[in-house]
């Protein structure tokens, strides 16, 4: 089993719409649904870890009242600590239950996602005497333990805070892989780079990270979603290519070609940076898309199994 947390420097990067379709692709089941062009076939579990402001249920199209009555909550793990072997069953919401009717029969994963996928929500709102402990970091090793042993996930996928925060870092220590998602704005590219270079990630832990940017602000005519005679659009369009290179992203990517160079320098994609183009008409609409029927201007679907088609191929569970 392989581990992936999904990071980012600052909120508003994508970050859970992200986890959510990412996961939903390596537990693709059909080829030629939606984004999916060779199903990946995996078990997954995606387990939200931003335990102070919860949201992975909602790409689920989950209320928050039914999550908030939802027992036990990953929060509910942390503090209570039942025996991880019972939460792995208690906790989760896989496909079949009545949450995920709308994942199910709306957004097309009947039949095209992995039966086994399911989803440890965290309460959007946690009980006051809540509070992130030292020792969460063993309780969830313990988890993942069951997990991959007795329930036989072959990824799990943890959508972990924004910043560097105190279960952020348990959530970057239990991983495999991290996939570092940032705007591409000063304020984003500068803290992400700052924080990639802090020992904590890059010296330290001596394992795989990705640089993912995502809502690019900008399209072109054919996309169907601006007009290039849009005002100020063509500058802003520049402005935003140009800020990873003044900002010293693409220099610092291309020192770890086996890390954040991959999806951000060309490694793939016919040279092209993947981004994972969201602004243009997933904002309001944030849920998962692979399963979806595409049309030209899903490349947001489309980055989005790329981006779990290149995980499974390059780090498969082992």
């Amino acid at each position: 089993m392989k581990i992936i947390t999904c990071f980012s420097y600052k909120g508003g990067a994508a970050r859970t719409t992200a986890a959510a379709n990412i996961s939903a692709a390596l537990a693709s089941m059909r080829p030629g649904v939606g984004s999916i062009k060779t199903p990946l076939r995996r078990k997954v579990g995606l387990i939200d870890l931003d335990v102070f402001s919860a949201g992975t249920h909602s790409v689920f199209e989950i209320g928050d009242r039914d999550i908030q009555k939802f027992s036990p909550s990953i929060q509910d793990y942390l503090r209570v600590q039942p025996p991880p072997g019972e939460y792995a069953v208690a906790g989760g919401v896989p496909l079949d239950h009545p949450f995920m009717n709308n994942f199910r029969m709306l957004r097309g994963a009947e039949g095209n996602c992995h039966s086994g996928f399911t989803l440890f929500p965290a309460k959007p709102r946690p009980d006051e005497r809540f509070v992130v402990q030292k020792q969460h970091e063993n309780v969830l090793w313990e988890l993942m333990e069951r997990l991959e042993n007795e329930q036989g996930f072959d990824y799990v996928v943890l959508d972990g805070e924004s910043g560097i925060r105190q279960m952020a870092e348990i959530a970057i220590r239990l991983a495999d892989i991290v996939l570092v998602f940032f705007r591409p704005t000063w304020q984003h590219i500068i803290g992400t780079l700052n924080t990639c270079q802090e020992d904590f990630l890059v010296q330290s832990l001596k394992k795989p990270f990705y640089l993912i940017p995502t809502c690019v602000p900008t399209a072109e005519k054919s996309d169907g979603v601006f007009l290039e005679s849009a005002a100020g659009l063509m500058e802003l369009r520049a402005f935003t290519q140009q800020v990873p290179e003044d900002s010293k992203l693409n220099e610092f990517a291309a020192q770890y070609p086996d890390g954040p160079g991959y999806f951000w320098s060309g490694a793939h994609s016919g040279g092209e940076r993947v981004c994972i183009h969201d602004s243009l008409y997933l904002r309001g609409a944030e849920r998962v898309i692979v399963f979806e029927g595409t049309s030209p201007r899903d490349r947001a679907a489309a980055d989005f199994y790329a981006i779990a088609a290149e995980i499974d191929r390059l780090h498969p569970p082992a």
